[in-house]
């Protein structure tokens, strides 16, 4: 078991991830939805060490938009609670289309 995330942390997590988001126009237009479990190490000041796809949307354009968010992406900083030096962190990510 490595370091712990705190729930503090995971949820700015997630909403960072929701909000750097983005929906391929091509995707949408093909009705494509999905969810892929993104993996990715992180360290103390938010920069993105390492990240893959450990599991596929099933559609290109939707695991190619992953990659471009991940890219060079800047997340939150570690909360003081948490005292590892990186993180390693799981999470699912949905593309769902509203109706």
């Amino acid at each position: 078991m490595g370091p712990i995330v705190s729930a503090g942390y995971r949820a700015a997590l997630s909403s960072w991830l929701e909000s750097h988001k983005r929906y391929p126009e091509s995707a949408r237009e093909r009705g494509e939805e999905g969810r892929a479990v993104l993996r990715f190490r992180v360290d103390r000041s938010g920069r993105v060490l390492s990240y893959a796809v450990a599991q596929s949307t099933g559609h290109p354009d939707l695991d190619a938009a992953l990659d471009q968010m991940m890219r060079g992406a800047s997340l939150p900083p570690f909360p003081a609670d948490m005292t590892a030096s990186d993180v390693e962190v799981s999470v699912t990510i949905r593309f769902g289309l509203t109706r």
